[in-house]
């Protein structure tokens, strides 16, 4: 069926060719100890990576978008030692190659809503994929063969939870349109209008309208999201496709569907990404360095829990982790009028967010 490499086996009896010790099937119903371990790592990855976009803020969207990507290359590129060299039938390398384009897009709508709304507020939406990822896990990958009726109750009340939480974080937005001409990024080069490349003067926190946009891009990426997870899940944990080469092909397809995002939108993101400083390409390399890594992670996590269990810890780890870096370390909610009420809605908004994917992964 395929044909895997020698890499070393993983805690908890995962290996990077997607079987186990026991010869027990991953994601199973309960969630795996070690699986559980190496999502909490992902997520803390995940959850700080737009770190490096907070310093090139005139970087748009989708130039930046294929300088992440190709560090994205490079770091799964780097990684294949290490995850153990392997073959996989080509139409398993085709899905995942596949499922690089799909995640580029959803990640292009991300880049866009961390720079109109914000890593707090952004991330906090994200969770909808922990929603749209544990139905998709149920109907699609067969993962939690077993789901009684009280749980799918508790469940459907958690997802009422995360919903309503996105719901108070989407409101934390300012009452007044604040118009720009256009500001400097933090290297003090001049930053573009308000296009689609540019943020048109205003940061994260200062442009109501424009931070709607933000928040309704990120919740079309969650579905981008949510197709990419159930794809890669399916490669490795239905078909036992193993984690180098399923890394090492979902790549060069992100890089793929970056530049033809990139073209296709048109808006000078092509011209933009020739014309940005090194300081900004260096930057993006880094933070898909960062993601490689932790999808390296994550598949081992997969490995252990399945989608269904494995993406809503993962979701929630990171929300609490870039709503740290968000508010503390950049300040966004500076800008709000009533800046004690939007910290009480937010971290109301994050609560419940939280409580309701422990309540979807726990029960």
């Amino acid at each position: 069926m395929w044909t895997s490499g020698t890499g070393p086996l993983l805690p908890g009896g995962a290996s990077p060719s997607g079987t186990r010790r026991d010869g027990s099937e991953p994601g199973g119903p309960l969630p795996d100890l070690a699986g559980v371990t190496w999502i909490i790592v992902a997520a803390l990855l995940f959850g700080s990576q737009f770190v490096f976009h907070k310093y090139c803020p005139g970087f748009g969207p989708g130039a930046y978008n294929i300088t992440m990507a190709l560090g994205i290359l490079l770091g799964a590129a780097a990684a294949q030692p290490l995850l153990g060299l392997s073959s996989m039938p080509v139409m398993l390398g085709a899905l995942a190659f596949a499922g690089g384009m799909v995640w580029v897009f959803g990640n292009l709508l991300l880049v866009y809503a961390v720079a109109s709304a914000g890593m707090a507020r952004a991330f906090i939406i994200v969770n909808f994929t922990a929603v749209f990822s544990f139905f998709g896990g149920i109907a699609f990958l067969g993962e939690l063969p077993a789901l009684t009726a009280p749980r799918l109750g508790l469940i459907v009340t958690g997802i009422g939870l995360v919903m309503a939480g996105a719901f108070l974080v989407g409101t934390t937005v300012p009452r007044n349109r604040v118009q720009g001409a256009g500001g400097r990024g933090k290297d003090g080069r001049g930053q573009q209008g308000s296009g689609a490349e540019g943020n048109g003067g205003n940061g994260p926190g200062t442009d109501g309208a424009r931070m709607r946009r933000g928040l309704v891009a990120v919740f079309i990426a969650t579905l981008f999201f949510s197709t990419y997870n159930a794809m890669i899940a399916f490669a490795i944990n239905r078909e036992g496709a193993p984690a180098g080469p399923t890394l090492g092909l979902l790549a060069p397809g992100a890089v793929a569907g970056a530049v033809l995002a990139a073209a296709v939108a048109g808006g000078g993101s092509l011209s933009a990404w020739r014309a940005a400083p090194r300081k900004w390409h260096l930057l993006a390399l880094a933070q898909g360095l960062v993601w490689a890594a932790a999808m390296a992670c994550i598949m081992f996590g997969w490995m252990g829990t399945g989608i269904a269990m494995g993406t809503p810890v993962q979701v929630g780890t990171q929300t609490l982790v870039s709503s740290l870096w968000g508010i503390v370390m950049f300040g966004e909610l500076r800008d709000v009028g009533d800046r004690r009420g939007a910290y009480a809605k937010f971290i109301s908004g994050a609560a419940l967010t939280v409580g309701g994917i422990a309540l979807i992964t726990f029960t």
